[in-house]
């Protein structure tokens, strides 16, 4: 169904939650899953950092990303599903949109945070700036804990009918 599958990931348990989706939505097929880690641009000329630190600490973030997406791509390696890892930097929505044009992927995977709705006002969230921008189809993956907290569809249809 798809050949290329984007799953952006930030390190943490909730992005995570993607890959469980992804393993059944691969599994058997001949997709590609290019797993995406964006490491924060390096400030630039900052005079209090220095450029040498923050060289060496923008290297350390890369080479630590490295290392988390070739755990995840030998976790879909384990159960015949090839992947490809990228690792780009700057805004984590521009960069998420780069790649899926530049690599032109059939569908973009990623988590929500379960962001409220103030928090997605101030801060803006990753996933609403995806999928507002995109013309890909993206599959959004909620938390568990927004799942259990949000009424059944049933009870939500139930409570417009009254």
């Amino acid at each position: 169904m798809f050949n290329k599958i984007l799953v952006p990931l930030d390190g943490s348990a909730l992005a995570e939650r993607a890959i469980e989706q992804l393993e059944k939505m691969a599994k058997g097929s001949v997709a590609e899953v290019l797993l995406l880690k964006v490491v924060p641009a390096p400030l630039g000329k900052a005079p209090e950092a220095g450029q040498m630190e923050e060289s060496k600490a923008f290297a350390e973030s890369v080479n630590r990303s490295t290392a988390y997406l070739k755990k995840i791509a030998a976790r879909l390696d384990a159960i015949s599903i090839k992947s490809r890892i990228l690792i780009p930097s700057g805004e984590p929505y521009a960069e998420i949109l780069a790649a899926a044009h530049k690599e032109d992927v059939d569908c973009i995977v990623m988590s929500t945070h379960g962001g409220t709705a103030l928090s997605r006002v101030l801060l803006g969230s990753t996933a609403e700036k995806v999928v507002y921008t995109t013309k890909r189809p993206v599959l959004l993956i909620k938390p568990k804990e927004v799942l259990a907290a949000h009424l059944d569809e049933g009870e939500v249809f139930a409570g417009a009918a009254r």
